[in-house]
């Protein structure tokens, strides 16, 4: 009799084991929650995991006024095989970091009492010198930037009267600083955008995803924020950017291949403050912000933070 319960429980586990999906093996559920009021259960393999854990943990140490939580829960089982709810594979782009942004794209405040000029970027404290052969002086400066927080949580849905749901964010920290052709040290005070995204598409560029969004801002504090040369974000205005998820963790980024980093494009380095007419958002398209700029130092040495991103191939 005990032999029989034993083959029977046997057969039964074999079932069970035979039932589990080969696709549910290594994959995991989890909780994202952030202080947007966003609450997406997502169902996710252990790459993806590490990674949107990494994307967090970024908006915690570069601040940008969007914060985010990770709680794993085992997945549900349903007569014995993983229950794989489709909002659970629905595309999303999650980031968090700091990127580079060149002065030489910047609108620079205007200090009433400085001669106006172009712009030289300068990074605050970096050493320059001036000459002047012949009797005429002339500024010689490295390429230098002022640093960019971003915070992104931008997903799709499957249906409502709001596909795309989320929170795309800007900061830029105070104590910055760009140097105008005249020599002016020009101060950057923070300055902040929040925006709502009404559009996410993605792809596959070079095998790893890529994704556009644009968003709406609702709301804009500090300095004006700048977009490229041709003036600021506001509120009422749609911001258009491009991300490109390299699938390497922070730290772990190649040397050699391109790109060495996680890239992204967006303001304040594009002139996409006020493209479309509200309230109809324009198209998700990628001619004006494929995403060039790495994330972290403009020269891709170093990663600050990472871009997490599925498709929805």
């Amino acid at each position: 009799m005990r032999r029989a319960v034993m083959a029977c429980a046997i057969a039964i586990g074999l079932a069970i084991g035979t039932a589990l999906p080969t696709s549910a093996i290594g994959l995991a559920q989890v909780t994202l929650s952030c202080n947007d009021g966003t609450d997406v259960t997502l169902v996710v393999d252990t790459d993806t995991l590490t990674s949107l854990t990494a994307s967090v943990q970024a908006m915690l140490d570069y601040p940008a006024g969007l914060t985010c939580t990770l709680v794993q829960s085992p997945l549900p089982l349903v007569l014995g095989a993983v229950a794989l709810a489709s909002p659970g594979s629905n595309p999303f782009v999650v980031a968090g970091g700091r990127w580079q942004v060149s002065c030489d794209d910047l609108t620079l405040p205007v200090i009433p009492g400085l001669v106006e000029g172009g712009v030289v970027a300068r990074i605050p404290g970096a050493f320059y010198s001036v000459y002047a052969p012949g009797g005429a002086s002339s500024m010689q400066t490295a390429p230098q930037f002022i640093w960019v927080n971003i915070a992104v949580n931008v997903h799709q849905q499957d249906s409502g009267d709001q596909p795309f749901f989320g929170t795309l964010n800007e900061t830029i920290p105070a104590n910055q600083s760009c140097t105008d052709a005249n020599g002016n040290v020009v101060p950057f005070g923070e300055s902040h955008f929040t925006s709502k995204p009404t559009c996410l598409t993605t792809t596959t560029v070079s095998g790893r995803p890529q994704a556009y969004v644009t968003s709406l801002v609702t709301q804009t504090s500090g300095e004006p924020f700048p977009a490229d040369t041709s003036g600021s974000v506001n509120s009422g205005d749609y911001v258009h950017f491009g991300f490109w998820d390299n699938q390497n963790p922070p730290g772990q980024n190649p040397t050699i291949a391109v790109p060495t980093t996680d890239m992204l494009n967006g303001p304040p380095a594009t002139a996409e403050g006020s493209q479309g007419i509200p309230p109809t958002p324009p198209p998700c398209s990628a001619a004006e912000f494929e995403p060039i700029h790495h994330l972290g130092t403009a020269d891709g040495q170093k990663q600050y933070g990472n871009i997490s991103i599925r498709n929805s191939g």
